[in-house]
């Protein structure tokens, strides 16, 4: 088992890599009464084409949503109620690139490890149940679309990416979760659920070698798939002018977003990790409530509380949206392009700023560090190297103005944006 040292923080991270490819990261935390372990699958909304074993495959958007909701549908069980025999909360979800399954607990480890584990390993599938199955997604898919917030979003990233995966929501259609079938299911999951695609990361109160024990004997029972050939298929080459997208929507004020989206090549690893920091730091000495801008915006009452941002970093693409409730829609277009246009020659300046959100972002990582949840959610496993909560401190610590300028710059010059407007009927 290899160690990773954390001394700064007392910490350290247990990896184990089992004889059938899945990887297991354990980082006991002394003190901690609860347990929080997540099974993540390097699979997402945009996988539903790639190749395998040289034949190209196209499956319908929101496969790997629905076949993360069938996880959860067995023969003569239910996994909820299991978990809940134990007093373990559980929860999934999937992602553009990822579908994480997890539990918390503060008791009976091993047999909730053993039920998360068999409910994703041992899948159960029918054409009744994917039929029936069906009827529940439509549901939830209606819901986002009467979402305005939601639709919002996820149009953003639509013009951002037109003619690409990403331009399909995360739950796909009612017209694509229509056409899934049997075959289209056993096929994602046989291609993508698969131990060496897979991650089991542990943190809170444990043991490591108790429970490495545990997990090692779970997956003896365990057949290991035949080997495949996978190449992912990711084209987001095409890009657009900037336009305007308008849509109607019963909404009591007009939302706005505003979509950024990042051409340059991004590092993997920790370098990939630093570049969205520094990224994180651009926007928020520009747009957070600390900034010079965003209180000129909020006094000459062009936002309200409702203004926010947020940045993607995944597999192959990355992107910001600024979202916002305005009365004035075209003037908050035109004031933030404004501002993000002066962001290169601003930044320099802006070194007392600097130091006060280095900080604050350091205050918010200390506060995170108190929580299993927060680890687990920030701990990626599948960009390369093992990415923990505090490898980002100790990036952030590091940081300098100069590096955020170097970052921003690339960023910027080659950005490509969209805006959205959602207004009344």
């Amino acid at each position: 088992m290899e160690i990773i040292d954390y001394p700064n923080y007392n910490e350290r991270l247990f990896v184990s890599k089992l004889s059938n490819g899945l990887t297991v990261y354990m980082q006991p935390k002394k003190g901690f009464n609860k347990t929080t372990a997540v099974l993540g699958v390097n699979y997402g909304s945009i996988d539903s084409q790639f190749i395998l074993n040289g034949q190209k495959v196209v499956q319908p958007a929101g496969i790997a949503h629905f076949l993360e909701h069938k996880m959860f549908d067995k023969k003569d069980y239910d996994v909820f109620e299991l978990f809940n025999k134990t007093g373990a909360r559980s929860n999934a979800f999937t992602s553009f690139t990822k579908t994480n399954y997890l539990f918390s607990t503060a008791e009976s480890v091993k047999e909730n490890l053993d039920i998360l584990l068999n409910f994703v390993q041992i899948p159960y599938f029918t054409a009744a149940k994917v039929e029936r199955e069906k009827g529940i997604i439509d549901q939830e898919i209606n819901m986002y679309q009467n979402d305005p917030d939601n639709q919002a979003y996820f149009e953003t990233i639509a013009s951002l990416y037109p003619d690409s995966v990403l331009a399909n929501d995360i739950a796909g259609t009612v017209q694509t979760v229509g056409s899934i079938t049997l075959a289209d299911v056993e096929l994602a999951y046989k291609t993508f659920y698969r131990p060496e695609n897979m991650t089991l990361f542990i943190t809170g109160k444990l043991d490591p070698q108790e429970t490495l024990g545990w997990i090692e004997a779970n997956q003896a029972d365990k057949p290991s798939p035949e080997p495949i050939s996978l190449q992912r298929l990711e084209n987001f080459e095409r890009q657009d002018q900037p336009t305007i997208h308008h849509r109607q929507m019963n909404v009591a004020r007009p939302k706005v977003t505003l979509g950024l989206r990042g051409t340059d090549p991004v590092p993997t690893g920790r370098a990939g990790l630093k570049y969205e920091i520094a990224l994180s730091v651009m926007f928020d000495l520009f747009l957070s409530e600390n900034s010079v801008e965003y209180d000129k915006l909020y006094h000459d009452e062009i936002i309200d509380d409702s203004f926010s941002w947020e940045f993607e970093n995944e597999r192959g693409f990355h992107f910001a949206v600024i979202s916002c409730d305005t009365s004035e829609p075209t003037i908050l277009i035109d004031r933030l392009k404004a501002i993000i246009k002066k962001i290169p020659e601003a930044l320099p300046s802006r070194t007392a700023e600097f130091q006060l959100q280095k900080n604050e972002l350091f205050g918010n990582y200390v506060e995170m560090m108190d929580s299993e949840e927060a680890i687990s959610g920030q701990f990626d496993g599948f960009i390369g190297e093992p990415v923990t909560i505090y490898d980002e401190v100790e990036i952030l610590k590091s940081l300098t103005l100069a590096d955020v300028q170097a970052i921003s710059s690339d960023f910027l010059k080659q950005v490509v944006m969209q805006a959205g407007i959602i207004q009344d009927h």
